[in-house]
C-alpha cells in the first residue's frame, strides 16, 4: 500500500523538460534518496531510519540508495496586460508599459572546496539557456577536491545570477553537490512605474506540486485575476480547480480536466469562472505531471492604477496557519487612502478559506516587534464552511507583524498589505502567503531594484536564526545570528546584512519560527511580499509503492 502524502511527507517531483544546450544532466532519482515503505511499515530516507514497533518489527526493511537529483524551480512570467478578458483560457496579452521590467535573480552554493554545481536558467519548454552560472558537467565535488585553504578555512563560495531579463516563464535548475541536492534559490521580480500594471511584484521560483492553494484573488469591477499554470515535467498534467468565494463554493464549467502539455503554461481568466468575487481562493489539483501556479492580480480604479501582485501558494491546509511579513503602513496615510470612494478594500487584513463542510472557530493572534497586539473581540470569530472570510487588521499601528490563525478544522490563509503615498495617487498591494516552519537549509534571494527586508516571527518559545549573507561576487560573509522571542516579530533590512548582499543562507533552531521577504521601492508605492520557499535539501525522497 502506498503511504498517503501528508503535510510533512515528501512529494514526487518530476524533472523539468531538459532544454537543448543545458548543462544539466539527467539523473535516475529525485533528491538524496528514495523513501521506501514496505510491509514492515518502516520509513527509510537517506541515513535516517524510523524503526517500526510491535508486529511490524518482525519484517525486514527494504532499503534503496539512488543519486541526488537536480534542483528545479519554475519562475513565473512577469505580469502582462490582457488584450481582452473575454476569453476563458489562453487570453491574448498586450505589450507591457515602457518602464515594465521582469528579471530573475538566483544563487547556488558551491561544495566545501569551492566547486560550483552545473546551474542555469532556461525558458520553460526548452531552448538555449537564458543564462548559465556554472557548467560543471561532473556535478558536485571531485573526490580529490581540497575543502580548506592554507588557513584551514573552507573555500566555499556561491554562484550568483543577478537580474537576468526574461519575457516568459523560466526554469532554474542546478545539479546536486556530491550526494546532496544543491542549496539554491531563485526569484522573479517585476516592476513598472507607468501604465495600468504599475507596481512591484516579487515571487520565488517554486518546485512543482500536485495540490496547492492560492488566496487573494478578486474578480470585481476593475480587478483582473489570471491563473497561470506551468508544467515543467515531461508528462502531461490534468488539472482540476476548486473555487471558493465569500458566499461559498463557486460551481462553474471549465474547472475540470484542464490539460497542460509538458513544458507549457496555460493562462485562465478567473472572471470567466467566478465573476464579481471580492475574495476568491483557488485550489489546484494535478494528476499526471506536477505543476506550479500563480495568479496575476491587478486592480484599476477608473483611471488610477491600484497595484499588481503575483499571488503564490502558501503552506498546505492545516488547523494552524502562520503568516509572516504582514506590513502595516502609517495609519494617517492609510486612513487618508482608504477613506476615498472605491478604496474601502485598501486596508490590511487576513483572508481565511474553510474548504470543509464544518464551520471553523478561528483564533487570530498578531505578533509585532513589541509582542502580541490584541484585535477587536480578542481575534475570535466563526468562519462559515466553504467560504472565504476576511479579518481586518486596520486597527494595527504601523509595523511588521506575524499573524497566527488557529482553527478547529483545516484552513488555508493569506494576509493582504497595502502601500500608497497620498490620496489621489496610485497605490500598490501585496499578499503574504502562510509559511512553513524554517529549517536549516533555506535561501532568500534579493532582486535588484527594490529595498528588501527579512521578517521573522515566532508564535511561542524562543528561536535562533542564523544568516550567512552572500555578496554580489559570491563571497560568503560573516554569519549573523538573530534571536526571536516567542510572540514577537523581528525585521532585518538587507542593507543591514552588508554591502552588495544579493542573497542569504538561512538556518533556524529552537522553537518554530517563520519568515518572509518584504520588498518596497523608494519613491513610489511599490510593495510585495514573498514567502521563503522550502529548503532544497528537504526535497530528498519520494514514496515508492512495493505492492502489486
Amino acid at each position: 500500500m502506498t503511504e498517503p502524502q501528508t503535510e510533512g511527507s515528501p512529494a514526487t517531483r518530476p524533472r523539468s523538460k531538459q532544454p537543448r544546450g543545458s548543462v544539466l544532466r539527467r539523473v535516475a532519482g529525485i533528491g538524496a534518496g528514495v523513501l521506501l515503505i514496505g510491509a514492515s511499515g518502516a520509513v527509510v530516507t537517506g541515513a535516517v531510519v524510523l524503526e517500526p514497533t510491535g508486529a511490524a518489527a518482525q519484517f525486514p526493511i527494504p532499503v534503496a540508495e539512488v543519486p541526488a537529483g537536480d534542483y528545479t524551480a519554475v519562475c513565473p512570467a512577469g505580469p502582462r496586460l490582457l488584450e481582452s478578458d473575454a476569453a476563458l483560457a489562453d487570453p491574448e496579452f498586450s505589450p507591457e508599459s515602457e518602464t515594465a521590467s521582469s528579471t530573475v535573480s538566483a544563487m547556488v552554493l558551491s561544495s566545501l572546496g569551492g566547486t560550483l554545481p552545473g546551474s542555469d536558467l532556461n525558458p520553460l519548454g526548452g531552448g538555449e539557456p537564458l543564462a548559465t552560472i556554472a557548467t560543471n558537467e561532473a556535478g558536485g565535488a571531485p573526490a580529490s577536491e581540497s575543502v580548506t585553504n592554507e588557513d584551514g578555512l573552507t573555500t566555499r563560495t556561491a554562484g550568483v545570477l543577478d537580474g537576468q531579463s526574461v519575457d516568459g516563464a523560466s526554469v532554474f535548475a542546478a545539479q546536486p553537490v556530491g550526494s546532496l541536492p544543491a542549496t539554491s534559490g531563485a526569484v522573479l521580480s517585476y516592476g513598472a512605474t507607468d501604465g495600468d500594471l504599475g507596481g512591484l511584484a516579487v515571487a520565488h521560483c517554486a518546485a512543482p506540486s500536485s495540490d496547492f492553494w492560492i488566496l487573494g484573488a478578486s474578480t470585481t469591477v476593475g480587478a483582473t485575476a489570471v491563473l497561470n499554470l506551468s508544467n515543467p515535467s515531461e508528462t502531461p498534467a490534468t488539472v482540476d480547480l476548486e473555487l471558493y468565494g465569500s458566499n461559498g463554493p463557486v460551481e462553474s464549467g471549465g474547472t475540470r480536466g484542464l490539460l497542460i502539455a509538458p513544458g507549457a503554461t496555460e493562462s485562465i481568466v478567473l472572471a470567466g469562472l467566478a465573476t464579481d468575487q471580492d475574495q476568491l481562493a483557488v485550489r489546484v489539483l494535478s494528476d499526471g505531471g506536477q505543476v506550479t501556479g500563480s495568479i496575476q492580480q491587478s486592480l484599476l480604479r477608473e483611471l488610477t492604477p491600484g497595484g499588481v501582485e503575483l499571488l503564490q501558494s502558501g503552506a498546505p491546509a492545516a488547523s494552524t496557519q502562520v503568516i509572516p511579513g504582514v506590513r502595516v503602513q502609517d495609519k494617517d496615510i492609510a486612513d487618508e487612502i482608504s477613506d476615498q470612494d472605491g478604496y474601502e478594500a485598501a486596508v490590511p487584513g487576513v483572508q481565511v478559506v474553510v474548504p470543509g463542510s464544518t464551520d471553523a472557530v478561528l483564533n487570530v493572534r498578531v505578533y509585532g516587534s513589541g509582542g502580541e497586539v490584541e484585535l477587536p473581540n480578542g481575534g475570535v470569530l466563526t468562519a462559515t464552511a466553504g467560504t472565504v472570510t476576511g479579518v481586518s487588521l486596520e486597527t494595527l499601528p504601523a509595523g511588521d507583524y506575524t499573524v497566527e490563525v488557529v482553527s478547529d478544522v483545516l484552513i488555508s490563509a493569506s494576509g493582504r498589505v497595502n502601500r500608497g503615498t497620498e490620496a489621489g495617487e496610485p497605490v500598490d498591494f501585496g499578499f503574504a502567503p502562510s509559511g512553513a516552519r524554517l529549517g536549516n537549509t533555506q535561501v532568500a534571494v534579493f532582486p535588484g531594484g527594490s529595498r528588501g527586508a527579512l521578517t521573522f516571527g515566532a508564535p511561542s518559545g524562543r528561536s535562533e536564526v542564523q544568516l550567512t549573507p552572500v555578496a554580489e561576487d559570491g563571497t560568503l560573509l560573516a554569519e549573523q545570528s538573530v534571536s526571536v522571542a516567542g510572540g514577537t516579530t523581528v525585521t532585518l533590512a538587507a542593507a543591514d546584512l552588508g554591502d552588495d548582499v544579493v542573497a542569504v543562507l538561512i538556518g533556524a533552531s529552537g522553537d518554530p519560527v517563520y519568515g518572509a521577504q518584504v520588498h518596497q521601492v523608494d519613491g513610489n508605492p511599490g510593495i510585495s511580499v514573498a514567502s521563503l520557499p522550502p529548503g532544497s535539501a528537504g526535497q530528498s525522497s519520494v514514496a515508492v509503492n512495493l505492492g502489486y
